[in-house]
C-alpha cells in the first residue's frame, strides 16, 4: 500500500514538531547554564569583596579611593 500525501505531511509535520521540541530544550538548557555560571560567578566575586579589610583608618581609606579614581581616569 502507498501511503497518502496526507499522510506523509502529518509524518513531515510530526518530525519537525519534535525537532523543535529537541532545539527549544537544548536552549532552554543552554540558558539554564548560562545563568548557573554567571551566578557562580557573581557569588564567587561577592566573596572576594567581603572578605578585604580596609581597616577602620579614615584616611587611609580616603587615598586608597583617590588612587583608584586616578588609576579609572586613565581609561
Amino acid at each position: 500500500m502507498i501511503p497518502r500525501p496526507k499522510d506523509w505531511l502529518a509524518a513531515l509535520g510530526a518530525l519537525l514538531l519534535a525537532a523543535l521540541g529537541v532545539y527549544a530544550a537544548g536552549r532552554r538548557d543552554g540558558r539554564q547554564k548560562a545563568d548557573r555560571r554567571e551566578d557562580e560567578a557573581y557569588r564567587e566575586t561577592r566573596e572576594r569583596i567581603d572578605e578585604v579589610h580596609l581597616g577602620d583608618d579614615p584616611a587611609l581609606a580616603r587615598r586608597f579611593l583617590h588612587e583608584r579614581g586616578k588609576s579609572g581616569s586613565d581609561m
